[in-house]
């Protein structure tokens, strides 16, 4: 696994051979999206994402940067994602188009009030490379992503999606599938360890729905470096309670000596 070290302008460094915990935060107002990150504050995670796509007000950019300015605050030095996932690939439909979008990434980026934007790969190439510029010139890192809710592809396929994410200049690579069988679960961490051993960049991975929810407890051991775990409410399916994760990564780090790899 590529240690995953979150660092940057505000101090906090996070990572190393243990992998790291993320928290969604899917709230549809300001206010309820501060009140749901006290409480998942109180839980501390390593850090937390905005699904923004949740947010009502999304298609009114000073709103976002707003609320993006709320959360920052109340974060203090702990990493803030900025996600606003589409339909198409698990997330909610907004009034926005693609273009829209990406101009509301690069405000976003232009803001510096996040850490890290997180961006679908399978966008058209010359959206991805604005997503990438806007976030790069801001000091932001980029999540570039791949996420099929309907089935896992190959291995093959899920390789490649990572070291496209990489050749793509994403500095860490992400892949959601949802898995049929526990054949499919296996697809997904084989392609993690194949891509892990391949990349130069640092690989976000997880078999959704409850029969892939073990690889969230056990993608740390295959190369993934983070697990989005349930703060307050889940922004995928499958996803575990943040204690009940820190148990099991404890678990399987005592098991081993210490060593998580």
């Amino acid at each position: 696994m590529k240690h995953m070290l979150v660092a940057g302008r505000r101090g906090r460094k996070k990572g190393g051979e243990t992998p790291l915990i993320g928290a969604p935060l899917v709230a549809r107002t300001k206010e309820r999206l501060l009140l749901e990150l006290t409480a998942i504050l109180a839980k501390k995670p390593d850090l937390v994402e905005w699904r923004a796509d949740h947010f009502k007000a999304v298609a009114d950019t000073a709103a976002v940067l707003d609320t993006a300015r709320a959360l920052r605050e109340a974060c203090g030095t702990l990493p803030l994602v900025f996600t606003c996932r589409s339909s198409k690939e698990g997330g909610q439909r907004i009034a926005l188009d693609d273009e829209q979008v990406v101009e509301l990434y690069a405000a976003v980026s232009a803001s510096r009030l996040v850490d890290f934007v997180d961006f679908e790969l399978e966008h058209d190439a010359r959206l991805v490379q604005r997503v990438r510029e806007s976030a790069h010139t801001n000091e932001v890192r980029l999540i570039l992503s791949y996420h099929n809710f309907s089935y896992t592809p190959g291995v093959d396929f899920l390789v490649d999606r990572f070291l496209e994410a990489e050749r793509q200049g994403a500095d860490l690579a992400m892949v959601s599938v949802m898995p049929r069988d526990r054949a499919d679960v296996l697809t997904l961490l084989a392609a993690t360890a194949r891509a892990d051993d391949k990349a130069h960049i640092p690989l976000i991975s997880m078999s959704v729905g409850p029969l892939g929810s073990v690889t969230r407890m056990v993608g740390g051991l295959f190369g993934s470096c983070l697990s989005y775990a349930v703060g307050e409410t889940a922004s995928a399916p499958g996803q575990i309670p943040i204690g009940d994760l820190v148990t099991v990564l404890d678990i399987l780090r005592r098991s081993r000596g210490g060593e998580m790899f």
